[in-house]
C-alpha cells in the first residue's frame, strides 16, 4: 500500500532497463573518447604541431562530448521511463532504419528495438 498522495512507480520492463544501461555505457565510451581527443588536441598544441591538428581534435572532441552527454541523458531518461526519452529513442531508431535501407542486415536490430519500444510505450510517463 502506498502513502496518500503518492502514486506507485511504474514497473520498468527488463528490456527497457537493458536498453537504458547500454545507452549509458555507449555514452560513457563516447565521453572517454571525447576526453582522449581533447587531451590529444592539447598535446598537439603544446608540442607545436600545426594548428590544424589541434583545432580539428578539439572540434571532434567537443562534438563527441555533446553526443556523450546526449546518450547519457537519454539513457537516464529511459531508465526513469520519461516520455521525452522514449520519443528521442524512437526518432533516432527511425533515422537509423532510414539510413540502413541500403544494408538490410543493419536494419534488423533498430527495427526490433523500434517495435519493442512501441510495445512498451504505456510504461513511459
Amino acid at each position: 500500500m502506498t502513502a496518500p498522495g503518492y502514486a506507485p512507480s511504474p514497473s520498468r520492463p527488463i528490456g527497457v532497463a537493458i536498453l537504458a544501461i547500454l545507452v549509458i555505457l555507449v555514452g560513457a565510451l563516447f565521453l572517454l573518447g571525447a576526453l582522449g581527443l581533447l587531451l590529444l588536441a592539447g598535446f598537439a598544441a603544446i608540442r607545436g604541431l600545426p594548428t590544424f591538428f589541434g583545432l580539428t581534435g578539439a572540434f571532434l572532441g567537443l562534438v563527441l562530448l555533446i553526443f556523450a552527454l546526449i546518450f547519457i541523458g537519454v539513457g537516464l531518461g529511459l531508465w526513469r521511463l520519461r516520455s521525452w526519452a522514449w520519443w528521442l529513442a524512437i526518432i533516432v531508431l527511425v533515422l537509423d532504419i532510414i539510413g540502413s535501407l541500403v544494408d538490410p542486415v543493419g536494419l534488423v536490430i533498430p527495427l526490433i528495438l523500434l517495435i519493442y519500444l512501441v510495445l512498451v510505450r504505456q510504461h513511459f510517463r
